[in-house]
């Protein structure tokens, strides 16, 4: 069990866990769930590798049942009351909450009750994508850990042992921002960065007005992977910014699709390439709510050939 990167986190480790509470706040995949079984491991001095296996019977977790379903006060209730049970083996008992995101404020208010008057023995941790959605009163209870993004001298090495046959890594480390997980998901699905010429494509048809064949391009994604596609484009206008700005190529992922573009870069504005950035993480959030990708995909083809036309 091993955290890459976050070397504040590191540091913190090591002067030992004396808050009753913490916060770890960062996306999905940035390593959160390793940093919360690297600290139970250590508040409940386990020396028998219990944690990192699941079968601590001091560690105790809270997630939504479901994918995208809020988490039921009534589960909430239940494990607040796991907080009064003195713990079996360990000096103290760890209560985990993962995607606290998933809580509604009563939720989250029957976790501030307990989080006001602590049981000496409980020590717990709050998972969550941002702080920003945790109540303030929460936020002031907690000690707030920040999860940093995985550099490329760690991330890298990590990457090419555990996908030997991908043809650039790094690449997908960077276009995941640095998120280990994220750029496991691009290199798992092989797809990612194959979708940059995709785009490049749709942008293509897009300018000649051809909205039809954006959307025949479009409909040859497998079922599930247009959020995939997005990721990918999102990137890819990234890349433009990048280009347009003066930036180092090194920190391009899409170079040759964007040095296949260069006229076409010429002619665009820099608030036209920052829409069409703010129109794709838009569908991204619009299919994450509704998940009709057809729906999502015609309404991404109209708003972006209007930006193009």
């Amino acid at each position: 069990m091993e955290l890459l990167g976050n070397p504040n986190a590191k540091r913190e480790l090591e002067r030992g866990l004396t808050n009753h509470a913490y916060l770890l706040a960062g996306e999905a995949g940035c390593g959160k769930k390793t940093l919360a079984r690297l600290m139970a491991a250590r508040i409940t001095e386990d020396h028998k590798g219990k944690v990192e296996r699941g079968v601590h019977p001091d560690v105790v977790w809270l997630a939504p049942k479901e994918e995208g379903k809020r988490i039921p006060v009534e589960d909430v209730r239940t494990f607040r009351q796991e907080a009064y049970i003195m713990p079996n083996e360990a000096p103290r008992k760890v209560l985990v909450i993962d995607r606290c995101e998933m809580l509604n404020e009563s939720g989250q208010n029957a976790i501030l009750k307990i989080l006001e008057e602590p049981p000496s023995h409980a020590v717990f941790i709050l998972l969550a994508s941002n702080r920003e959605v945790m109540l303030p009163t929460i936020r002031s209870r907690c000690a707030i850990w920040e999860m940093a993004p995985v550099g490329e001298k760690e991330g890298v090495p990590f990457l090419k042992e555990r996908f030997p046959e991908a043809n650039d890594p790094a690449a997908a480390l960077r276009a995941a921002g640095g998120n280990l997980g994220r750029a496991m998901g691009y290199l798992e699905g092989g797809t990612f960065l194959s979708y940059g010429e995709m785009g490049v494509k749709l942008l293509g048809r897009l300018c000649r007005n051809k909205k039809l064949g954006a959307e025949q391009l479009l409909s040859t994604l497998p079922k599930g992977q247009f959020t995939v596609f997005l990721d990918s484009f999102a990137r890819l206008c990234h890349d433009f910014l990048l280009y347009k700005t003066g930036s180092a190529e090194e920190n391009i992922v899409f170079l040759e699709s964007v040095l296949q573009i260069k006229p076409f870069l010429g002619r665009m504005k820099l608030e036209q390439l920052y829409a069409m950035a703010s129109l794709t993480m838009e569908s991204k959030q619009r299919l994450a709510e509704n998940g009709n990708e057809n729906l999502v995909k015609t309404c991404f083809i109209a708003e972006m050939g209007e930006l193009l036309n």
